[in-house]
């Protein structure tokens, strides 16, 4: 009896000096200098910069990196409408790896005062003041409302699924980048204006898809012309008319 108890008592005594090196550990690998978050690498990021990242996530040199919590990093980096999506790795022994990945802006809408970048489920992302003169986005002239959460009301959904409609044609048609401005106030008729000036006017029906494929190939065989300016027109007659 005697013997299973010292037996028992030298297992206690193991168990009981592991747990003690395990919380040494511990304490010293969070104490550590050689842990401290000194590199610090950040991926995906092209409108939040680097500085904004760093201090939202309050990153300093001399804080551990193991006394980061990664989930509540990625909480507060979703709190910026220009993230889709953010990861937070350790990456022993001194490493913060923060892949991001960023919304994509599907257009910039203006209404008589606005300009707002919207992403590609027609959410806003930033409101701004003015456009810097270097847009690549299209630009769209539509009736909608900011309202002070940043969230928008369009004039009505039909007109919301549209606009998404078109810009996702454009884009599977390789249009997106030729085109500089669309007018969608009316309800009936499309303007749009492309970066070598020609105007093109199309019926606001269920053949945007059609149309924009058919435009794409216009515009193509104009480029290989060395055409600029003039109008397309796709509403005077059954086929599409161009006028210089």
């Amino acid at each position: 009896m005697k013997k299973y108890k010292k037996h028992n008592t030298s297992k206690l005594m193991i168990l009981l000096s592991f747990m003690l090196m395990i919380i040494i550990f511990i304490y010293i690998t969070l104490n550590s200098n050689l842990f401290n978050s000194t590199n610090v690498k950040i991926e995906g990021n092209k409108r939040v910069k680097k500085d904004e990242i760093i201090k939202v996530l309050d990153i300093k040199e001399d804080k551990n990196i193991f006394m980061y919590n990664a989930k509540e990093m990625e909480k507060s980096l979703m709190e910026n409408k220009y993230i889709e999506s953010v990861k937070v790795k350790r990456s022993i022994p001194n490493k913060l790896k923060i892949l991001i990945i960023e919304k994509e802006i599907a257009a910039t809408i203006k209404d008589e005062k606005n300009y707002c970048y919207i992403d590609t489920k027609g959410n806003s992302i930033q409101k701004i003041e003015k456009l810097d003169g270097n847009e690549e986005n299209v630009v769209v002239e539509i009736k909608y409302k900011l309202n002070d959460d940043q969230s928008i009301d369009f004039e009505n959904e039909e007109t919301k699924k549209r606009l998404l409609y078109l810009l996702e044609s454009m884009k599977k048609n390789n249009l997106y980048k030729k085109i500089n401005k669309i007018n969608l106030q009316k309800n009936d008729i499309i303007n749009m204006y492309t970066k070598d000036d020609i105007k093109i006017i199309l019926p606001n029906d269920k053949k945007i898809e059609y149309n924009i494929a058919m435009i794409s190939s216009i515009l193509s065989d104009l480029q290989g012309k060395h055409v600029n300016g003039g109008t397309i027109d796709f509403i005077s007659g059954s086929n599409p008319i161009y006028r210089p």
